[in-house]
């Protein structure tokens, strides 16, 4: 089982770094936004969570904040309504509550294979990770500038590597990322950063979901050949999260923070391993008497 690294004792005697700031997490019902919320109510945030679908389950995370940090509360959020988004930061501004962060976690898409994919599910992809995710910011950004706030989006692994049926997704991903980046150049100077992670598997239900019989190999795929030997769940995934919500990581303005335990750089690694590992009687053929080729210019 995946543990995590913070001491829980620790934070309860010591400290509450984000205490006095206001977080605002996208996609807060479940998975690692609900993880990232129950973190950073530990911390001291006051934190509001937003749902589209699953309000008992973000009613559900918000008493468990509440419980750790007065304040907490669910907002509905459609990312696929531009209305549902203007209304929500409205709402914010009207009440005079600023920002200390900005997370944008929500996405939703349609895996399949490139050429299977029908124009209104690219337009859905693309509404939720480029188009509100940038009206997000544009309009958090009067909330985040008194407080020298912070927009943290989360990306894919499946920009930086091949993912079966993740192509539309990782291209929506991708695009987010530049937007981040550019947002760090245009908002540094006026005090807001602008901060991407890249997180690597997260064993959550909606990855249990889809893989459905496959669930139990994938899972033992990542506690035999990642570098620290487990399955990261949306807890672990959530530390590298919050830590980006401290003021020390400003400097991290304009990264994309890979939050992965180095599982995706040894990736290849990873195939060798799982090789060594097959058992005798269904080994690779020996090879180490075939004849070597040579590559030749021309």
């Amino acid at each position: 089982m995946s543990q995590s690294t913070i001491d829980p004792a620790r934070e309860e005697q010591g400290a509450r770094p984000l205490a006095g700031r206001r977080v605002l997490v996208t996609g807060g019902s479940r998975g690692l936004g609900a993880a990232t919320a129950r973190r950073l109510a530990r911390m001291g945030a006051e934190v509001i969570v937003t749902y589209r679908q699953h309000e008992e389950e973000a009613v559900a995370v918000v008493a468990d904040c509440a419980a750790l940090t007065p304040g907490a509360r669910a907002e509905h959020l459609d990312l696929l309504d531009e209305a549902s988004v203007r209304e929500l930061f409205a709402g914010l501004t009207d009440r005079g509550e600023e920002l200390d962060v900005l997370i944008a976690n929500a996405a939703a898409t349609a895996f399949k294979p490139l050429l299977e994919l029908k124009l209104h599910q690219i337009d859905k992809t693309f509404a939720i990770s480029i188009r509100h995710f940038l009206l997000m910011a544009q309009l958090a950004f009067p909330l985040l500038r008194p407080r020298q706030g912070r927009i943290i989006a989360v990306s894919g692994a499946d920009t930086v590597g091949y993912i079966p049926g993740h192509g539309l997704l990782a291209a929506a991903k991708a695009g987010m990322e530049t937007l981040i980046r550019y947002l760090a150049c245009e908002l540094g100077p006026q005090g807001v950063t602008a901060v991407g992670v890249l997180p690597g598997y997260i064993d959550t239900d909606s990855i249990r979901l889809m893989a459905g019989p496959f669930h139990p190999k994938l899972v033992a795929a990542e506690e035999q050949t990642h570098p620290l030997r487990t399955a990261a769940s949306p807890e672990d995934a959530s530390e590298a999260v919050t830590l980006l919500c401290l003021p020390e990581a400003r400097w991290l303005n304009g990264q994309i923070v890979q939050n992965d335990g180095g599982g995706i750089f040894a990736y290849m690694g990873r195939f060798g391993q799982a090789w060594a590992m097959v058992p005798d009687e269904q080994a690779l053929p020996d090879t180490s008497e075939a004849p070597m080729l040579r590559h030749t210019d021309g």
